[in-house]
């Protein structure tokens, strides 16, 4: 049975009362934080195709009692979000797919939210248990037939044996309840299982487990704060560093150590992710070596790296907002016994491309729903 839980103490702060906002449309939802500055939702609560996508504003509540004036609240600075988790646009979202190793409907219906403060350092987290398989569970969220104040109810669920949804028939759904957390344990140990999508049905956290441990480990570049860190540097032969730009979302590439350490002096928003992989060797047979080209965004800021001379051509000739920066570093052409594939991503949201040589990074972005992959770009050395 369902009861007004305390949303002053932990557990029950750390879960969260959302508000997203589509033009002059409002609709509230639930989350919880499972991180310094980490939440979890549902994907439905804050994009819908027939509003017109991601929301315009999401606000985020935590320790939230609808009778207070004027509470504080958070907003997103990066999401992860899947966009297709109901594909014909019906509003009605299906528990799975029936595929045991693809994603769909509820399956897909998940996302993380990358806060720019640690609202966690405030109210606490949730663990999160991705090997759950089936036993009691409990809900809580701001459902609107209760006021939207935090309600709770317990019960038991199961993770469905095909499909990556967790069934939770069992208990207490309602209309502001997706995006809640249905969790084992109590008091202070507390795990999210699922994330709830509907009445019957919670995105399972465990076939999300790649991608939610390394964006929840690399996103605290987000956060503000008042002090700096000079981060760890070591100099590899023809390694090529990584970095992040906090600023537009997007990874920079440099194979020059001087610009690595200009960057690291002179580029706050520039967060150094360490050697992404190596170039390829100079002692190779230069008839198995291309060339990686690097243009520069005036628009956006960022950078593009290609192999391809029709592709360099292309852009060169008919993109004037993109700087030709010359030859980046060289790669191989084909596969060998020794090098590994360097995969590309296109984010269709802003235009901007990703690369990764990591396999388990390819798994995890293939998972976003922004990420259209583009397959293997060259080969290159492992780092």
């Amino acid at each position: 049975m369902s009861f007004e839980a305390n949303d002053d103490s932990y557990p029950g702060q750390a879960v969260a009362f959302i508000v997203a906002t589509w033009g002059s449309q409002s609709f509230v939802s639930s989350g919880v934080l499972v991180g310094r500055n980490d939440v979890l939702t549902a994907s439905h609560s804050i994009y819908d195709t027939t509003l017109g996508g991601l929301a315009d504003e999401v606000k985020i509540y935590f320790s939230y009692d609808p009778d207070e004036s004027n509470p504080t609240f958070y907003t997103p600075a990066y999401y992860n979000y899947y966009t297709d988790f109901d594909p014909d646009n019906d509003g009605l979202i299906y528990s799975g797919d029936n595929q045991a190793f693809t994603l769909g409907g509820a399956e897909k219906d998940i996302a993380l939210l990358s806060l720019s403060e640690a609202a966690g350092d405030i109210y606490g987290w949730f663990g999160i248990n991705y090997s759950y398989t089936g036993g009691n569970v409990s809900v809580l969220g701001f459902p609107g037939r209760y006021d939207n104040n935090l309600t709770f109810d317990s019960g038991y669920a199961y993770k469905d044996v095909v499909d990556n949804y967790v069934d939770t028939g069992f208990l207490e759904i309602n209309s502001g309840n997706s995006g809640g957390p249905i969790f084992t344990g109590s008091g202070s140990d507390v795990s999210v299982v699922g994330i709830v999508s509907t009445s019957a049905a919670a995105a399972s956290v465990a076939g999300h487990e790649n991608w939610l441990t390394s964006n929840i480990a690399s996103n605290d570049v987000y956060m503000d704060t008042t002090t700096t860190t000079t981060p760890v540097v070591t100099t590899v032969e023809n390694a090529i560093y990584r970095f992040f730009n906090t600023d537009t979302g997007t990874h920079f590439y440099t194979a020059s150590s001087a610009e690595r350490d200009t960057v690291i002096a002179n580029a706050s928003s520039f967060s150094y992710e360490g050697v992404a992989f190596l170039s390829a060797n100079s002692s190779t047979d230069l008839s198995s070596l291309v060339n990686v080209y690097r243009f520069y965004n005036t628009q956006t800021g960022t950078h593009f790296y290609t192999s391809s001379e029709a592709e360099r051509e292309d852009v060169t000739n008919n993109n004037a907002a993109f700087v030709y920066e010359g030859i980046a570093y060289q790669a191989y052409a084909g596969d060998t016994a020794s090098n590994t594939a360097l995969y590309r991503f296109f984010n269709t949201e802003t235009g901007n491309h990703f690369y990764t040589a990591v396999d388990a990074e390819r798994d995890s972005v293939q998972t976003m729903g922004q990420f259209s992959y583009e397959g293997i770009a060259y080969y290159v050395d492992i780092a």
